[in-house]
């Protein structure tokens, strides 16, 4: 190319650009109050939901390979940033550290909160799952504990956790100073999220029990994001297909002959049980009725054919 068109196409190029910047600025001036605030918390939101679904794959942040697919963390009771030890409460903070996360805020610059059935706590051990109610084998068909709630009351989903997004401060509500090792606010959990009655019968947040969604008004403003138990398990099952495959030359041990795992986390929650055959390909079946499929090169003995 000429060297003057080269230095046309460059100048177009540059004009083209600047079209683009001032129609991106244009844009954001004229936006209604308050979508890019909008906007953040529903990107905060989504990124922690994401977060919670990887670790609950792998086990931990660590990518521990004894803990039950699906199990997720505690949340953060002390404001640290990490998931509590002794798990005393199953609402609290998203502990942002344990997920691997920086200090996720919302579009108000508040750390969001996170509630998960206590069914699902990875800080019930392995060993015992299967044992008792409390300690229920953990696989696609475990239900969730979280009544997902909209305008006309719950929805017929239970989740297996939820992220809930605070806002501004409403009436009466008093938060503290950040805290030096979190970044995050202080204050109890009734002083950022709210309670509330929908269809005559109450709703509260703050028992982390429910997960409603509303249009904010002067007396409710949190935002919530679900993680249900298919999209919790799509994940996580695939990693279960994945631990599916034949031993190694020379045997290590982790693997039976017929390519199953020697690992509690695969009979204590009943794996077998959600998995089937077709030819050779291995599925699991969601809560929801979708597939997740392997073709494996060798068949594990318990499954049986796909009806």
């Amino acid at each position: 190319m000429p060297q003057r068109q080269r230095g046309a196409a460059l100048i177009l190029a540059v004009v083209l650009l600047g079209l683009l910047a001032l129609t991106t600025l244009s844009r954001a001036l004229s936006a209604p109050p308050g979508v890019a605030e909008t906007l953040a918390t529903e990107r905060a939101l989504a990124r922690a939901r994401d977060a919670l679904v990887g670790y609950a794959a792998l086990g931990n942040s660590e990518g521990s390979q004894a803990n039950s697919p699906g199990a997720l963390p505690c949340p953060d009771l002390d404001n640290d940033g990490a998931a509590d030890f002794s798990c005393a409460g199953h609402i609290g903070r998203l502990p942002w550290r344990t997920l691997g996360l920086g200090r996720t805020t919302d579009g108000s610059g508040e750390c969001l909160w996170y509630a998960r059935s206590p069914t699902y706590s990875n800080n019930i051990p392995t060993s015992t799952r299967g044992t008792s109610p409390d300690r229920p084998a953990l696989n696609p068909a475990t239900p969730g504990e979280i009544v997902e709630v909209g305008s006309t009351g719950p929805s017929g989903r239970l989740l297996a956790a939820a992220v809930f997004a605070p806002g501004h401060a409403q009436g009466g509500q008093l938060r503290g100073a950040a805290d030096a090792v979190s970044g995050c606010r202080g204050g109890s959990i009734g002083q950022f999220l709210e309670d509330v009655a929908v269809a005559g019968t109450d709703r509260p947040h703050t028992g982390g029990l429910n997960a409603v969604s509303l249009p904010p008004d002067a007396g409710f403003n949190d935002r919530v994001i679900a993680l249900d138990t298919p999209r919790l398990f799509v994940t996580a099952s695939t990693r279960v297909l994945a631990e599916l495959r034949p031993q190694t030359v020379p045997d290590d041990g982790t693997r039976n002959a017929d390519g199953t795992p020697v690992a509690e986390w695969w009979t204590r929650n009943q794996w077998c049980s959600r998995l089937c055959m077709q030819g050779s390909d291995a599925r699991i079946t969601l809560s929801d009725g979708r597939l997740i499929a392997r073709t494996l090169a060798v068949l594990p003995d318990c499954a049986l054919p796909c009806s």
